[in-house]
């Protein structure tokens, strides 16, 4: 190969031909050991990078292993041969070899033709290049793949190229070929086609989705100049692929089958052009996932004379997994799999090559594709019975029995403790036993319910057992629910009367009998009444709790003894729990977890600790009751103990346990977790169905999976992941997620057919129910485990809170504007999930929505975590082809696309066209004149993709710089037509990041360690547009101050003050008059204070200083300076990554090559740019070491990233306090590498113009001169 005019060139060397190279391995010991030399010698050659510029691409070795065995290696690139080629090969030596034996005399063999020459092959893919059936096949091509569909794989994640793979082949049994080939001929097609869609549709079961795209080889010989040339000719032709279970098996085979005839008329599309065409480039974005290869091409290798094998050792580089599929199906067939060996276990391959192989089997026998079981008999038999073998004794008793016992156990323990109050389990016996009697001359006895709205305090725990220990059920209501919520909550319900203080009574419907503490019966010095009270049996109601219900109308969850003692005593037994242990209680009463707060210490004879109302809501107030209480278990939401971690005041503590549920538990949680305190972590899953929880998966320090599971069922308990026809699917693949065993709820109450839609028979074990979740899992092949996927249905968790969509659908429509309401959970913003509802007003209404009047009236009928973020109005809604709504077409939240004047000219126009192709826009709405490319939601990789497609159209290329400067189509079109188009990689040391109001003072952002401001982005686009964004306030702009050195020519100063006094210098050239505002993340926050000295030292005013996540110069000067490597790795973080979630990058060309390969606009950078970035990185961390800072006369703004520095306890805002008059601080829940994405944006953009627009002389009296190139916690010290 080598580099032309037009790009690369592929051509014929002369001295790179591929000679047969002699190898002689006879002074082995013996043939054996020779063939172990030769396997190893091969196996290094594969593995030896080639340049294809200097090295050869192919070659050829006879290994001579004795006097008569040989290897013959054959190895080739791709770039010069493919698989037909390579047979075409073998076949023509072959050939010739036998002319070469053949014995004098012996009449000639058949005349075979040469192989076909290169140049032929050249000239037809120039001309067909030239020609209109391109076109004709690229429209093909685009309109069958535009929208793009999902692509989804048969292992979870992505992963790069992998040079090495896990490779298994086996012939496939000789009992399958004959029905597979009746298969073929009753459908009427070739047997390959057959077998590619039946190999399909396995990959479709696996990936556990709707529809999915393979990748099929296309041989594009047929009738060519290359049908005897060996050449590389082979293409990759996407085959999408979709299916539903009552299809009929032969009507699939013969669409797909004709689908690949289809698409082979259009095969010599380069598939590598289509990615191109639908916007595929970069990164790891991909045109299909699995490549399904047939080649029946192959036979035996036939040497006159020799008896011959035939190994293929690799076929290059395994994006995902291959599954291929060689011999001429009638002598034999072996199947191959090649799995990239990031994303596949070797167990996982052979599982695919025993379960294909009897997918393929059963296919043979079925009549619909629903037909085909998943899972082998073996993979059932284990995940329904093995790993469900849960069986353990437990007492057939009740919770108020055993409160009782440990009341008669353990009298002089204390069993409550509120606010420096206390209650022992004699005091609180006396207390609950008169206030049971009390409820049982109301009536209240067994399946009958007393509801319970007190805040959390003595008097809320006595409420709860009394109620028990009358026989009744209790039923939590949260005051804070708006009033028409709680009213439907009773009528539903129909409790007997209602305990709640006297001054909430009336929040309650008027007819409900309530009553209040100061009503409860007298204990004090009066003997307590000894009648015995009535025993609930355990089947009985112990509680019922509402959820929110898909209807509009709230479900009651009845819960009854027997289900919630066996979750209590499997909890009691297996963590250890032991009297005289101290549980904090800190859940609101209407969540299922308080249940086993409030009880597990009241049978095991501890102590539970009540924590103040609202208290749940206050890390700080938590940690400190924690500390101050001697906590050794409590709970939290992931989400919650997110924040609790952030909280300085928690590092360091000691507990023995802390339990997780309610929602996904990330392993980085767990991981921050044991860095920052000493506690056991384990992770619970289970729905309020399932008495609050069925399964564990233990969290610990060791444990290092990804993602965490939920675990193995507990006692008694079945965990079933299946299918629609509800049997179980193999590991790996995502299903719906049941639930068996005891501790299923009885059902819903007075609901008869909401109870039976959702709890279901058995059906693998008669006489016993299920309960279908919602939820997705799968099961883990290793080990069994169960992963947690996701919701299936319509019901969502946002913050730990379950939330049915329905019931918000349901209040939407209740409003006279409304006709037809949906709701989602959307993730548009990488991470920043938000409730979106769609709202389609009456006919009757001839305005718009009123969104305001729509929102006044949610918040008068839902909690505020059900209201939407957003407010859609549609008048046309997207449906699927069954006439289904299709929610994964509904918008997200409008954007302004067709801004300003509509684009003229062709310029502009092209640019409008290429915005919308980047960006994903859909509609038939071009992006306006005055369209915004980073408004319309791209991003610095999406840029760098913009940048790509105007340079293959106009041979230009203006540069990320004047992107960023000139973002619109307009002001992008003027830089495309100038007269002289200078690169600009966006490198220059000031840079427009975002345009806002010039009569404001704009805000100086310094770059961190890598020199480069464009991380800045998102918080840019923020404060110069806060109507749009985040912030609230004035429009500003926002300049990026980026580090010299990243030319070649330009060596950092020799000191960060040096430095500093440059940055003002350039800060002034764009901002003569007025505060200057300066803001650092990490290396960038030392020179904003660095900067902030020199502009007081000159006699400049100094607005807000703002430091992300950055730490003096002192804190740094003591650690160890980082090695080369170190350095790099910084690059990591830079990039909006975490360094520290990639170990695997070792070394300097590995962590270059990663950035180069990923989603990342750092790795996009030209050479010589990365290696300025990689040497200011290494020397900025020098001067950092030697800087010695001055003292401030302002306020510095410290942000912290409360995620983080577990391990670095001197990182600490403090540390600024001596180089400053005074300090601002606040924190972000945010890691380090985040503190600049867009969800640390969306929390600190607010607060930070706020600051910004308070300055003394921010308001509109100067301008600025462009250069030619989650809630806050916070905190003022003095």
């Amino acid at each position: 190969m080598k580099t032309g005019a037009g790009g690369p060139v592929q051509w014929i060397d002369p001295a790179r031909t591929p000679w047969l190279e002699i190898l002689d391995l006879r002074a082995h010991a013996d043939p054996d050991s020779a063939a172990e030399a030769a396997r190893a010698a091969m196996q290094t050659d594969m593995q030896t990078p080639i340049d294809p510029v200097r090295d050869a691409l192919a070659r050829q070795c006879l290994f001579v292993l004795g006097e008569a065995r040989f290897v013959w290696y054959q190895r080739a690139h791709h770039l010069a041969n493919d698989g037909y080629g390579m047979a075409l090969w073998g076949t023509r030596v072959a050939e010739l070899y036998a002319s070469r034996v053949q014995p004098p005399g012996d009449a000639p063999l058949p005349g075979r033709a040469p192989l076909g020459p290169l140049q032929a092959v050249v000239d037809e893919d120039a001309a067909y290049q030239q020609g209109e059936r391109r076109v004709r096949d690229g429209a093909f091509w685009r309109e069958a793949f535009t929208p793009m569909p999902e692509v989804v794989g048969l292992a979870s994640g992505r992963a790069f190229s992998a040079h090495r793979c896990h490779r298994r082949v086996a012939p496939l049994p000789t009992p399958l070929l004959g029905p597979l080939m009746a298969l073929a001929a009753d459908s009427g097609q070739p047997w390959p086609d057959v077998l590619t869609a039946l190999t399909a549709l396995y990959c479709l079961r696996m990936a556990g989705t709707a529809q999915t795209v393979i990748g099929v080889p296309f041989m594009g010989r047929m009738g060519s100049a290359s049908a005897r040339a060996t050449a590389t000719v082979m293409n990759v032709l996407p085959l999408r692929v979709a299916a539903t279970p009552d299809t009929s098996l032969p009507a699939f085979v013969r669409d797909l089958a004709l689908a690949q005839v289809r698409a082979r008329r259009h095969g010599r599309y380069r598939s590598e052009q289509l990615r191109r065409d639908l916007g595929l480039l970069g990164g790891q974005r991909r045109l299909h996932a699995a490549l399904v290869n047939v080649q029946p091409f192959y036979k035996p290798l036939s040497l006159t004379g020799v008896r011959a094998t035939l190994e293929i050792l690799g076929t290059g580089p395994i994006d995902d997994l291959t599954i291929g599929f060689r011999g001429d199906g009638v002598h034999s067939l072996d199947l191959e799999i090649e799995a990239n060996p990031t994303l596949y276990s070797a167990e996982a391959i052979d599982a695919h090559m025993a379960r294909l192989q009897a997918f393929l089997e059963a296919a043979t026998r079925a009549a619909t594709l629903g037909d085909i079981a998943p899972a082998s008999p073996a993979e059932a038999q284990r995940h329904l019975f093995t790993l469900n073998a849960s069986d353990h004794p437990v007492p057939d008793t009740t919770l108020t029995a055993l409160i009782e016992a440990t009341m008669a156990r353990a009298p002089d323990a204390v069993a409550l403790e509120f606010e420096g109050a206390a209650l022992t389990y004699a005091e609180l016996d006396t207390r609950t036993r008169a206030l049971a009697q009390q409820l049982r001359q109301r009536g209240v006895g067994a399946d009958t319910l007393v509801a319970v709205a007190l805040p959390r305090s003595l008097e809320l725990l006595v409420a709860l057992v009394a109620v028990l220990r009358a026989g009744g059920a209790y039923l939590p209501l949260d005051l804070a629910h708006p009033a028409e919520r709680l009213a439907r909550v009773v009528a539903l319900s129909q409790p007997v009367c209602a305990l709640v203080r006297e001054e909430d009574a009336a929040r309650l419907p008027a007819a409900l009998p309530c009553l209040a503490p100061s009503q409860w019966a007298d204990t004090s010095g009066a003997a307590p009444d000894a009648a015995p009270l009535p025993a609930p049996l355990p089947q009985h109601a112990a509680y019922v709790i509402y959820t929110s219900g898909s209807t509009g109308e709230p479900k009651g969850v009845l819960v009854a003894h027997r289900a919630i003692v066996n979750r209590l005593e499997w909890m009691r037994s297996h963590y250890g729990f032991a009297p005289g242990e101290r549980i904090l209680q800190k859940t609101p009463a209407t969540f299922d977890v308080s249940v086993w707060e409030f009880f597990l210490p009241l049978i095991t004879g501890c102590t539970l600790v009540i924590a103040p109302p609202e208290a749940h809501r206050d890390p700080a107030r938590l940690a400190a009751i924690i500390r101050q209480q001697r906590i050794g278990t409590c709970h939290f939401v992931p989400s919650m103990l997110a924040a609790f971690l952030s909280e300085p005041s928690a590092r360091g503590l000691q507990m023995q346990r802390i339990f997780c549920s309610g929602e996904e538990l990330p392993a980085s949680l767990r991981d921050r977790l044991h860095a920052t305190l000493d506690s056991e972590l384990h992770n619970l899953y289970g729905p309020t169905e399932a008495a609050v929880d069925v399964s564990y998966w233990p969290a610990d320090a060791a444990d290092h999976t990804q993602p965490v599971p939920i675990g193995f069922p507990v006692w008694n308990t079945r965990l079933y992941v299946l299918d629609d026809r509800m049997r179980p699917l193999p590991p790996g693949v995502a299903g719906d997620l049941y639930l068996g065993g005891v501790q299923l709820a009885r059902g819903y109450l007075g609901r008869d057919d909401l109870t039976a839609e959702r709890f279901l028979p058995d059906p693998h074990r008669p006489g016993e129910r299920i309960y279908k979740t919602g939820d997705l899992a799968r099961w883990r092949a290793e080990d069994g485990a169960v992963v947690f996927l996701g919701r299936s249905d319509h019901q969502v968790k946002l913050r730990g809170l379950r939330i049915e969509l329905g019931e918000i659908e349901a209040a939407l429509t209740a409003s006279p504007q409304v006709a037809r309401a949906e709701v989602l959970l959307r993730d548009d913003r990488g991470g920043d999930k938000r409730l979106v509802a769609y709202v389609q007003p009456r006919n009757d209404l001839a305005a718009p929505v009123d969104v305001d009047a729509l929102r006044r009236h949610l918040a008068g009928r839902l909690p505020d975590y059900m209201l939407p973020h957003a407010i859609v109005e549609l008048h046309d809604w997207p449906v699927t082809a069954n006439g289904k709504l299709d929610r994964g077409a509904l918008p997200a939240p409008a954007l302004d696309v067709a801004a300003g004047r509509a684009a003229q000219g062709d310029t502009e126009e092209a640019l409008a066209r290429l915005f919308a192709e980047v960006l994903g826009l859909s509609g038939t709405t071009l992006p306006g004149a005055d369209a915004d490319f980073f408004d319309l939601g791209g991003d610095s990789l999406s840029a760098v993709e913009l940048l790509l497609q105007i340079r293959t159209r106009w041979q230009r290329n203006p540069g990320l710089g004047t992107l960023f400067a000139a973002p619109t189509v307009s002001a992008l079109a003027v830089a495309i037509e100038a007269d002289e188009v200078r690169f600009d990689s966006g490198l220059a040391p000031v840079i427009q990041l975002a345009a806002g109001d010039p009569a404001r003072a704009p805000l100086f952002v310094i770059h961190p360690a890598g020199g480069i401001a464009w991380g800045y982005r998102h918080l840019a686009r923020a404060l110069a547009q806060p109507a749009e964004g985040q912030a609230q306030g004035p429009s500003r702009s926002v300049f990026g101050l980026q580090s010299p050195a990243l030319a070649p020519d330009h060596p950092l100063p020799e000191s960060i003050d040096a430095l500093a006094q440059q940055y003002v210098a350039r800060v002034l050239a764009v901002q003569p008059r007025g505060p200057v505002h300066l803001l650092g993340w990490s290396v960038g926050g030392i020179i904003a204070q660095a900067m902030a000295v020199e502009l007081e030292r000159a006699g400049h005013a100094v607005g807000v200083v703002a430091l992300l996540d950055a730490y003096p110069a002192d804190v740094w000067r003591a650690e160890p300076e980082p090695t080369p490597l170190q350095a790099l790795r910084a690059l990591l973080a830079i990039a909006g990554l975490d360094p520290e979630g990639h170990p695997e990058l070792a070394t300097r060309d590995a962590v270059v090559d990663f950035l180069r390969r990923g989603d990342t606009a750092l790795g996009h950078l030209p050479a010589e740019a990365l290696e300025g970035v990689v040497r200011v990185v290494t020397d900025t961390n020098r001067l950092i070491r030697q800087h010695h800072h001055r003292r401030q006369a302002g306020t510095l703004t410290h942000v912290r990233a409360g995620k983080d520095h577990a391990d670095k306890p001197q990182l600490q805002a403090s540390a600024w306090a001596p180089y400053a008059a005074s300090l601002d601080t606040l924190s972000l829940p945010m890691l380090h590498a985040h503190m600049t994405g867009a969800e640390a944006t969306a929390l600190l953009a607010p607060t930070l113009a706020a600051r910004l627009a308070a300055t003394p002389g921010d308001g509109p009296a100067r301008e600025s001169h462009p250069p030619t190139t989650a809630p806050l916690s916070t905190e003022k010290t003095p």
